[in-house]
């Protein structure tokens, strides 16, 4: 297994980006409305956060909260909405899909993958909702342009699906679709999950506010605690 380790933060605004950053983060995953699980932000926030920190910064590319299928309509201002995040200098998007019968839909995204041509993908936590997460790695694998997926193996927490991120882990490895985790991840748990489930890239929200709340802050000391323990957890199973 690779000891090389990944800690991606979610921001809101250019204050929890430089917090993010300042406590050692690896990537930013820029999101708004984090009450409805995360929305499209404003072209305004994204070119502050954006010339604010030097690390990747993520766009998320989302309209609405309603399902994660997609009219034709959708499709074309998701595709416009990736076009400014690139114009306006962020590193990558995270987008997903699913049909009407719960499979993975990325013929639906293909203008939106050709609009975010030179930048990182992630697909997510759509991922999550569909019918079989083994088929929607599959279906994934065939779009070279999607670096990874970002899901909780298709639990409430990723900590709670540890079994289920270990086989998503080792398909995806194979299939070469990196797997991050997120959702419930918190400082004290990433020793033991990252040993039961050999995911060294974690995703964190609320796991690096105080007391655990989206209305309050990223707090750059757990970022720095996080970043710690997470790169300990990848060396040591590196080592074993």
């Amino acid at each position: 297994m690779s000891s090389s380790s990944i800690l991606e933060v979610i921001a809101v605004d250019v204050a929890d980006a430089r917090a993010a950053e300042a406590g050692g983060a690896d990537r930013i995953e820029l999101v708004s409305a984090m009450s409805e699980g995360g929305l499209t932000p404003s072209m305004g926030i994204i070119e502050q956060v954006v010339g604010s920190v030097s690390i990747p910064v993520y766009v998320m590319i989302r309209p609405h909260s309603r399902s994660f299928c997609y009219t034709p309509a959708d499709v074309q201002a998701m595709a416009r909405d990736v076009r400014v995040a690139k114009e306006l200098g962020a590193s990558g998007i995270v987008i997903g899909a699913l049909s009407g019968s719960g499979e993975a839909d990325l013929l639906s995204l293909r203008e939106c993958m050709a609009c975010a041509e030179g930048m990182g993908i992630t697909f997510h936590r759509a991922f999550d909702a569909s019918t079989s997460l083994t088929r929607a790695l599959l279906a994934i694998s065939k779009f070279p342009s999607i670096e990874r997926v970002l899901t909780s193996g298709g639990r409430r927490t990723a900590p709670e699906a540890a079994a289920e991120l270990k086989q998503l882990m080792e398909l995806g490895r194979k299939l070469q679709v990196g797997v991050m985790a997120g959702a419930g991840m918190t400082v004290d748990s990433i020793h033991s999950f990252v040993r039961q489930t050999g995911v060294t890239e974690l995703h964190f929200g609320s796991g690096v506010r105080p007391g655990g709340s989206f209305g309050l802050p990223v707090d750059p000391k757990l970022v720095v605690e996080a970043k710690r323990r997470l790169a300990e957890a990848a060396r040591e199973i590196h080592i074993n």
